[in-house]
């Protein structure tokens, strides 16, 4: 895959600069005034964790573009946004954390408090980064070592109070449940990250998911699935390793039990892509990578609208009296940052002669 790194680069650049995606579909059951927040890949990473050093500086110019050196200011200037936003229940579908840190994980749920203290419901779902992972680090200085990754039954019980508790039924084989929004829409939140079976759909979720699905239909209520991984296909290159195993299998059940539409992240890209039988599943950017985007889907009688905000990191650092320039900059910072690091992405991935810089420019 290393010697794609260039292409993948790229195509971020490319789809991650659109601003805006609108979505229509019919809704048969009324959930008018219910809006979603979707924040997809927030990648948090604890202040506690690192110095900002050395090493940490180096790892993060050759990672894939995440603004990991703001994680702290970004995840705090989104918090604030949603606070301020007319927001029914926010959605976090996986890579909630860096690489998994038991520390990430904690800090991170203490932000999560504030938003449902604030009467926004909040749930959340682990990605492949966030359990079980051996790079789990803290940084110092030029220096690297092992802290602890959370599990899946400590991930349930850090983030108990974002869809765990509230379930209406919790799978034994994963980390997926299904929680009720409100008296006509429910939520059914599909983990593939488990540890035994990583990016593949076991059979006794599946069998449990066609039970969650048929209970939704037989109590008259419009169901939205939720995962990590991709269900459709979005991209040629953008396959293994993004979509799930299982992934077929589950969009015939969803079909057949007219499930409204499909949220996932994982790919660091905003896209919209419709199954042939005209199942749509929303792709949502990674909020930790430029342009810092989430997604709000607003339920109306007839229809549903999708539209993307971009967190407002300057505002935020403005607002408590920073002087930082490049937070109060922060949109042209992190995009610039995101340019620099497409680039040596593709000088990685690539033979350095000038027909490879040519391309890469023309790319950038």
């Amino acid at each position: 895959m290393r010697k794609w790194g260039w292409i993948v680069m790229c195509g971020m650049l490319i789809l991650c600069s659109c601003e805006k995606k609108e979505m229509s579909a019919e809704v048969r059951e009324s959930t008018e005034g219910t809006t979603l927040a979707i924040a997809a890949d927030l990648h948090y990473l604890s202040p506690s964790l690192t110095d900002r050093g050395t090493l940490f500086t180096q790892t993060v110019l050759h990672a894939d573009g995440k603004m990991t050196v703001c994680s702290e200011e970004l995840t705090e200037a989104f918090v604030q946004q949603i606070l301020s936003e007319e927001v029914d229940c926010l959605i976090l579908p996986g890579d909630l954390t860096f690489n998994g840190e038991r520390q990430s994980h904690q800090k991170l749920a203490e932000k999560l408090r504030r938003i449902e203290q604030s009467g926004t419901q909040v749930l959340v779902l682990p990605g492949n980064h966030d359990l079980n992972n051996p790079q789990a680090l803290s940084y110092q200085g030029d220096q690297a070592y092992k802290t602890a990754s959370a599990d899946g039954e400590e991930f349930a019980r850090i983030y108990q109070e974002f869809g765990y508790d509230e379930a209406l039924s919790r799978d034994g084989a994963s980390l997926s449940y299904t929680v009720q929004v409100n008296d006509r829409l429910r939520v059914l939140m599909i983990d593939v990250n488990t540890a035994e079976a990583p990016g593949q759909l076991k059979q006794q979720t599946c069998q449990w998911i066609a039970e969650q699905l048929k209970a939704a239909a037989e109590d008259g209520v419009r169901l939205i699935t939720v995962s990590h991984q991709n269900l459709l296909q979005h991209n040629a290159l953008f396959v293994e390793g993004f979509r799930m195993e299982g992934a077929d299998l589950l969009l015939g059940l969803m079909e057949q039990e007219g499930v409204l539409c499909h949220l996932s992240g994982h790919l660091h890209l905003q896209h919209q892509a419709l199954s042939e039988m005209g199942l749509r599943e929303i792709v949502t950017s990674s909020l930790a990578v430029s342009p810092h985007q989430y997604g709000l889907l607003r339920l109306c009688q007839d229809h549903a609208d999708y539209a993307v905000r971009q967190t407002d990191v300057a505002a935020w650092a403005s607002q408590t009296g920073s002087h930082d320039e490049a937070l109060l900059n922060f949109a042209q910072t992190s995009r610039q940052f995101f340019l620099a690091n497409a680039w040596r992405q593709a000088m990685d991935s690539l033979e350095d002669t000038l027909v490879h810089r040519r391309m890469a420019l023309f790319f950038r």
